[in-house]
């Protein structure tokens, strides 16, 4: 799943070009949450899921993008301290 995008991906379906290209934005769906991206993907290469919805899966993107949003503050904070 892209949880900047909220784009849902069945990496089976994909080719191993797409994959390649596509790896560092995806994050891996925990197990929890796999039978509702199944269901949300519904036999399609991908879905996009809504940011407003209020879902399973919509939540876990938004708790993704606040923990790199947070880990990014922190590089930063360090980065700023070697820099000086």
């Amino acid at each position: 799943m892209n949880t900047n995008t909220n784009e849902l991906f069945d990496v089976n379906q994909m080719t191993e070009k797409e994959i390649n290209s596509q790896m560092h934005k995806l994050t891996e769906v925990p197990e929890e949450l796999q039978h509702a991206a199944n269901v949300k993907l519904n036999g399609e290469k991908s879905a996009i899921v809504s940011k407003t919805s209020g879902g399973k899966l919509s939540k876990f993107a938004a708790k993704e993008r606040l923990r790199k949003k947070k880990l990014n503050r922190k590089n930063q904070k360090k980065n700023r301290k070697i820099n000086r």
